[in-house]
């Protein structure tokens, strides 16, 4: 942790191009890279259309970075935020599953993405700030910010309304959140738990609708809401995915 503070800002380094795991499909000097996902063809609706510039952002599970640069480039100071290694994201719970074994292969893919995100900030000579703390609790000291962005972050998380919470104590103005879109959830705030017996996969917790996080966010006072689909291309899965976004803002006088 910093000096007193409840976050520990994460020095930039080096990581050679062979230590890197790209979540976010690139292109570098040495070529094209391949992610799980290659957001680049509408990566301004995946971000709900908001201007950014002049703005300041706190992001919320970067990987790769390739969001954060292209917020940077569009005008914004941004900062982001990763658990610390010893917690990572959250794993579900499936009896008999061996957590450890898998917790151990993620640490080294986790690694990866992380040296990923070092190589593309060194590679455009980012600003973007990097900080380690509790996500389910953000302390006052970590600032606050115009922006929330959450992008494809809390069907990964445990408590996804808690950690809404907290993202919203730092935010000034807007909450940007985007997920899969299925449309037979509706217009209800629907929250779908998607783990069960049949499927062992223990990364991926929830389903949402739009409506869950104009509920939920209005709740804490980002009343103003709007959403928006588009399609983002999965390379892991070689489809083309529906996905929305939410954009929610407190009303200007209270800003």
């Amino acid at each position: 942790m910093s000096k007193g503070a409840s976050f520990k800002i994460v020095p930039p380094r080096k990581p050679d191009l062979k230590d890197c795991r790209f979540y976010h499909s690139v292109a570098l000097p040495s070529g094209e890279v391949s992610g799980e996902w290659d957001l680049r063809k509408d990566v301004d609706a995946y971000l709900g259309g908001v201007d950014f510039k002049g703005k300041s952002v706190f992001e919320v599970g970067p990987a790769s970075g390739f969001l954060s640069i292209h917020m940077e480039k569009a005008g914004a100071t941004v900062t982001c935020l990763e658990p610390p290694m010893t917690h990572l994201w959250d794993i579900v719970p499936f009896e008999g599953f061996d957590v450890e074994k898998w917790r151990k292969e993620f640490v080294d893919i986790i690694g990866g993405v992380r040296n990923s995100f070092w190589y593309y900030h060194n590679l455009h000579k980012s600003s973007v700030r990097m900080i380690e703390t509790d996500p389910y609790n953000i302390q006052p000291d970590v600032g606050d910010y115009d922006i929330g962005l959450l992008a494809s972050v809390l069907l990964h998380t445990r408590a996804p309304f808690n950690l809404l919470e907290q993202v919203a104590r730092r935010v000034r103005e807007t909450i940007i959140v985007t997920e899969v879109y299925n449309p037979d959830l509706g217009d209800e705030a629907i929250c779908r738990l998607l783990p069960h017996r049949g499927v062992q996969q223990v990364d991926t917790w929830w389903q949402f609708s739009p409506g869950f996080f104009f509920s939920s966010l209005g709740l804490l006072g980002f009343t103003e809401a709007r959403f928006s689909t588009h399609y983002q291309y999965s390379v892991a899965t070689k489809q083309i995915i529906p996905m929305f976004t939410a954009v929610c803002s407190r009303p200007k006088k209270a800003a």
